[in-house]
């Protein structure tokens, strides 16, 4: 019995050393200057995952302790979904100010935002608006990251480092998710403590992501005096003149606005058609996707660091249309199980699909100065598609609903919204492999 005991310990400190070994392998690939960088930005992003499962965690506050009506909902939805069409004004602000100040600042000014949610006497406006608000803030960080990436990672390295900081956030995300559960079964009253511990979790993670060294010259500053609607205008002629980008943001359109149409109306089928249990949806909803981001990033960043974007692309979105081939079986046959699969594949995807979100664009850019443009742009019409997807998968989803004065006729598919999200996958899948396929290169060596 001692024996056996002996060698299962062994075994394990063994699994443990070889783990451990692997990790600083993996560190160790880096060049020197990065490794910095990559020790600050994974514990940033340990800090500010807390804040990524925020739009979630609200949305229950809302319905569920504050009595929100719909269009209250739908204001914080808009909110979330939409921030990102303030992304081109991280490209105009990175002329004058330095990239890591564009994530830092607003950082810090959202988790004092979040703070004002101890306010007394204020209702589910109050908080709509309050966190809405933060979603707008928070796309300076969002968007300057991804031009950051291109100041610390090398390019054989970017993917790869990108997956192992997002992965550490999922992991974040998943514990405060846990944590949010805990704090709304204290009471109605008790919410405000987890806004708060995101508050603080935002501002530690600012301070991590400013002790990361850059150079010390802004590549991105413009000494050109430009006025925001000139910029805005020259970056619509730079965008429709570069038909290499614009057809890979058509391409990425078409699978992109599939998840925006539909990937809000599991939650509404596993309860209303499946009458599937809190827990399964739990799980569906927001378990099982974290724990296979976190598990799948790592890997992919490795695997992406040899890939262009089209390519990885079309494989994310053959396994996004299998998981919503996945979810029309479930609501089809009104088992949760195919809902469980789906919710796995998903999050596989998007374990790979989001390092292809942060980076891929910059594939196009011809130099650094342009890095924040071409990232701006692909930020904007991701909420563009934000916007515009959840209304038309409402419109296709949905029959009639009264709106008191009138009624909006929708087309009534149900489940079968699943099904033409499936189809938007693939035929994303086929037009990015035709352009991997006739891809010159990188824009900085092709041209």
């Amino acid at each position: 019995m001692t024996e056996t005991t002996n060698d299962a310990e062994v075994e394990q400190t063994s699994g443990s050393r070889s783990l451990g070994s692997r990790i600083r392998r993996l560190i160790e690939r880096f060049p020197a200057e990065a490794r910095t960088a990559l020790y600050w930005e994974t514990l940033a992003n340990l800090a500010a995952g807390a804040y990524l499962v925020s739009f979630s965690l609200a949305m229950v506050v809302l319905k569920s302790i504050l009595g929100a009506d719909a269009l209250e909902v739908a204001l914080l939805a808009v909110f979330f979904f939409g921030s990102s069409l303030f992304s081109p004004l991280v490209t105009y602000l990175g002329r004058v100010v330095p990239m890591k100040a564009l994530v830092v600042v607003p950082n810090v000014v959202v988790a004092g935002m979040l703070f004002l949610t101890l306010v007394p006497g204020t209702g589910s406006l109050f908080f709509a608006v309050l966190i809405g608000s933060t979603f707008v803030v928070r796309v300076f960080p969002r968007a300057a990251e991804m031009n950051m990436f291109r100041l610390i990672y090398p390019d054989t390295h970017r993917s790869t480092a990108v997956g192992i900081v997002k992965a550490v956030g999922a992991l974040t995300g998943l514990l405060t998710t846990f944590l949010g559960w805990g704090i709304f079964a204290l009471g109605e009253s008790a919410y405000p403590a987890l806004f708060c511990f995101l508050g603080m979790m935002l501002a530690l993670s600012a301070w991590c992501y400013s002790r990361i060294p850059v150079p010390d010259v802004n590549p991105y500053a413009e000494a050109e005096t430009v006025s925001p609607v000139a910029a805005f205008l020259r970056g619509c002629w730079y965008f429709v003149s570069d038909r290499r980008f614009l057809a890979y943001q058509l391409a990425f359109a078409v699978a992109g606005i599939a998840n925006h149409i539909s990937l809000w109306y599991v939650v509404d089928v596993l309860e209303d058609g499946v009458h599937a249990s809190k827990t399964v949806q739990a799980w569906v909803v927001a378990i099982l996707p974290a724990l296979f981001v976190i598990a799948s990033s790592p890997v992919w960043g490795r695997l992406l660091d040899g890939w262009n974007p089209m390519s990885a692309r079309a494989v994310f979105n053959v396994i996004q249309g299998t998981a919503y081939g996945f979810y029309a079986l479930g609501g089809a046959t009104l088992q949760s199980w195919p809902f469980v699969v789906g919710a796995v594949l998903h999050a596989v995807g998007n374990g790979g699909g989001m390092i292809n979100w942060l980076t891929g664009s910059m594939y196009f850019a011809p130099d650094e100065r342009r890095i924040p443009f071409y990232n701006g742009v692909h930020v904007c019409l991701t909420g563009v598609r934000g916007i515009v997807g959840p209304i038309l998968g409402y419109y296709l989803a949905t029959d009639v609903k009264d709106l008191g004065d009138f009624e909006l006729v929708g087309c009534g598919l149900g489940w079968g919204v699943f099904v033409v999200s499936a189809v938007l996958s693939f035929a994303g899948f086929a037009w990015m492999t035709l352009l991997s396929l006739t891809d010159p290169g990188p824009r900085t060596t092709a041209d």
